[in-house]
């Protein structure tokens, strides 16, 4: 679906009411819009990358800023509980200030990389529910098991004088995250690393489908995608924001879909708050 700027839209966005932040018997899953997510496995809400408060109801601006080219599935205000928020870095697209703001009153843990703890003290999440991101260090909630992933996104090399210092190593991350019905790995805003292509054992692959030279580039998300052979993907980093002239917002996840294996089994193109169940393999 395209927007007026030429760029793909996703498709109307699906409300999420109370009943997906609820019990469950199951493993499911919700794109949020851009790189944001929501999974409730077995009563355990976990939340990755939520950029869902806005700057103008009327405009349509997202509080990045940016305007939206669909409305968001849920605002953080609206949010009735979480057990955890996940931050994969410290860029607004991915750590957006009011919706953590809004989220503190959910009661949720909020776990990211060393830059991402430091800002969420300074706006108020309480000490004792912060989690420093360290890849490799396991954390469980639930059934749930949430464990970070290297990531590399140094994006502010294309002109530090601009943008400051790069992010360095450790510095961002992705999750995976293992549930009773298989594993799900989210890779983060990340270019293609070694450890990603001898990742095993994941069912449903959370595929970043930006054009961007520091994400993994379309080359890079179809080799992963081939290469982990999940039965389930997902894209994300498309279809939310009016940017035409930034690639980092401009992937068309029918370019990945038509080069990945099997993807007419394998590929979900989800709507804004579509619900998604995993099964198991």
């Amino acid at each position: 679906m395209g927007s007026s700027s030429g760029q793909v839209s996703a498709a109307p966005t699906h409300k999420l009411g109370r009943e997906s932040f609820g019990r469950a018997r199951e493993t499911a899953v919700w794109w949020l819009t851009n790189a944001g997510f929501l999974v409730n496995s077995h009563g355990t809400l976990i939340m990755l990358d939520p950029v869902i408060a806005l700057q103008s109801v009327e405009r349509k601006l997202s509080e990045t800023g940016m305007r939206l080219l669909v409305a968001l599935p849920v605002q953080a205000h609206e949010v009735p509980r979480l057990d955890a928020v996940l931050y994969t870095h410290g860029d607004d697209d991915h750590f957006a200030r009011q919706t953590a703001r809004d989220l503190i009153a959910t009661g949720a843990l909020f776990v990211g990389p060393p830059p991402v703890a430091e800002e969420c003290a300074e706006l108020g999440v309480p000490e004792d529910r912060i989690r420093v991101a360290q890849a490799g260090e396991a954390l469980s909630l639930g059934r749930v098991e949430i464990t970070p992933t290297p990531a590399d996104h140094p994006w502010q090399l294309k002109d530090p004088a601009k943008y400051g210092r790069p992010w360095a190593p450790g510095e961002c991350c992705g999750y995976q995250l293992s549930t009773p019905e298989g594993m799900i790995w989210c890779p983060g805003d990340t270019r293609l690393m070694d450890e990603h292509v001898q990742m095993q054992g994941i069912d449903l692959l959370l595929l970043d489908a930006s054009r961007s030279d520091y994400h993994l580039g379309v080359e890079n998300a179809v080799r992963l995608a081939n290469t982990l052979d999940a039965p389930h993907i997902i894209p994300y980093h498309f279809g939310t924001y009016d940017a035409p002239d930034s690639p980092p917002y401009n992937g068309d996840p029918a370019e990945l879909a038509a080069r990945i294996h099997h993807a007419e089994a394998r590929f979900h193109l989800l709507a804004p708050g579509e619900k998604f169940v995993l099964t198991s393999r």
